[in-house]
C-alpha cells in the first residue's frame, strides 16, 4: 500500500459525505458526484499501488540509490559532484575580459563556471558608487 494517497482518499471521502446533507439533487449535482467518486477511485488505486522507492519530485519513477538523500538515481550525480569553488582573488573584470577575448569554454575552464557566472552577473548589474570610484559611499541615513 502507498500511504502518499490517504490524505487524497479522506479528503474525497469528506467531500462525498457532503452531499448527503444536500436535498436538491439536479444534474449538475449527480455531475459533481461522479466526478467526486472518480477522484475517491483513482486515489484508492493510486495507494493500491506500490510505494515510490524514491522521494524525488522531480523523477518521482526513476530508480533507487541509497547513496543519495533522497533516493534519487538521477539526482544523485549532482549530489555526488562538489561545485567547483571560485578562486580566491579572481577579479570579475578579469574574468569578463577573458570572457569577451576568447569566449565562454576558455573562461570556464580557466576560473571555473561559478566565477564566470559571477562576473556575467555583476556585468548586467550597475555599478555602484564605490565600484565606479573606488571610494566608499558615506553613511547619512542616521543624519536626519
Amino acid at each position: 500500500m502507498n500511504p502518499d494517497f490517504l490524505p487524497a482518499i479522506g479528503s474525497s471521502l469528506r467531500s462525498l459525505c457532503g452531499f448527503l446533507n444536500r436535498h436538491d439533487v439536479d444534474d449538475q449535482a449527480l455531475t459533481e458526484l461522479a466526478a467526486e467518486i472518480e477522484r475517491a477511485r483513482t486515489a484508492v488505486a493510486g495507494a493500491r499501488a506500490a510505494r515510490r522507492a524514491n522521494r524525488c519530485t522531480q523523477h518521482p519513477g526513476s530508480p533507487y540509490d541509497p547513496t543519495v538523500p533522497n533516493g534519487c538515481l538521477l539526482c544523485g550525480p549532482a549530489h555526488r559532484r562538489p561545485a567547483r569553488p571560485v578562486p580566491e582573488g579572481v577579479e570579475p573584470a578579469a574574468v569578463l575580459q577573458l570572457l569577451d577575448e576568447h569566449g565562454e569554454a576558455a573562461a570556464i575552464q580557466t576560473y571555473g563556471a561559478q566565477a564566470v557566472t559571477r562576473a556575467a552577473y555583476l556585468r548586467g548589474r550597475s555599478a555602484t558608487t564605490e565600484q565606479r570610484y573606488g571610494q566608499p559611499v558615506p553613511d547619512t541615513e542616521g543624519d536626519n
